[in-house]
């Protein structure tokens, strides 16, 4: 059975993170497509936030929103 086109490319994305084989990618993309339009939205804004957002900081690699992270701005 061939899957619509978007949930193939759902799966083939979700393949791709580490730990997460076919099996678990296609659950993982059947649940996201039983949230509500809202509930998944919000999951899809969340991980275009932190992939645009969140960086190493560039004195102690941790990851944060700002550079310098909080971390090293109070030991300045």
């Amino acid at each position: 059975m061939r899957l619509a086109r978007p949930l193939e490319n759902l799966i083939d994305q979700l393949i791709k993170l580490p730990t997460i084989g076919p099996k678990t990618a296609q659950r993982l993309a059947l649940y996201i497509l039983k949230l509500p339009k809202e509930e998944a939205s919000k999951l899809a804004d969340a991980i275009k936030e932190v992939a645009e957002i969140v960086k190493p900081c560039s004195q102690c690699g941790y990851l944060t929103d700002s550079d310098p992270c909080a971390i090293c701005r109070d030991q300045e």
